[in-house]
């Protein structure tokens, strides 16, 4: 798992009334808890958990911790990685806002879709454009508040796509306070 800017995660995921033991062999983290443990051996903040009903409609406890061997984060999270699991769809927690499928607009409202009905859609236009008239043609609206070291705030893979991937120069960048504009 990553975030946004690519530092890795390790997820972990088990049945909410459900808990490991204090040995490593019986917990998912390896970990010695039977003892005190050195100083940063793991980082674990409220942060980092919280409680999901997944789609079987089943309650579970989720735990994002950095990953010690990724070479962008080193196991160290960052300001949005360190809330991964808080922000994950939960009825009852801060996530409760997210969409949990895409969304077309059809005639006046916004409709529930499937993810393959909605990249073929978005692939299918997007094919059209790029085939009829060129990288040119295509404009993209998005907003960037600079981010911990920049980037789209919401997924740097939206630069990749738009800038690298189908090479468009019309792209309108909302509130650009990161770059002095």
């Amino acid at each position: 798992h990553f975030c946004i800017v690519g530092c890795g995660y390790h997820v972990y995921k088990w049945p909410e009334n459900r808990e490991g033991g204090r040995a490593p062999e019986e917990n998912a983290l390896g970990l010695d808890f039977r003892k005190q443990l050195p100083p940063l051996a793991i980082i674990m903040t409220p942060a980092m958990q919280n409680t999901i009903t997944d789609k079987d409609g089943k309650r579970y406890n989720i735990m994002i911790v950095p990953d010690k061997q990724c070479e962008v984060n080193k196991g160290l999270s960052s300001t949005r990685g360190g809330q991964l699991a808080k922000v994950m769809y939960s009825p009852d927690g801060v996530g409760k806002e997210r969409l949990r499928s895409p969304r077309v607009y059809v005639a006046d409202q916004w409709v529930d879709t499937s993810w393959d009905d909605a990249l073929a859609l978005y692939a299918g236009v997007t094919k059209k454009i790029l085939d009829n008239d060129g990288p040119g043609a295509l404009a993209f609206d998005c907003f960037d508040h600079g981010g911990a070291g920049g980037g789209f705030e919401n997924t740097w893979g939206t630069g990749k796509l738009m800038f690298t991937a189908l090479k468009t120069p019309l792209v309108r960048i909302h509130n650009r306070p990161a770059y002095n504009s």
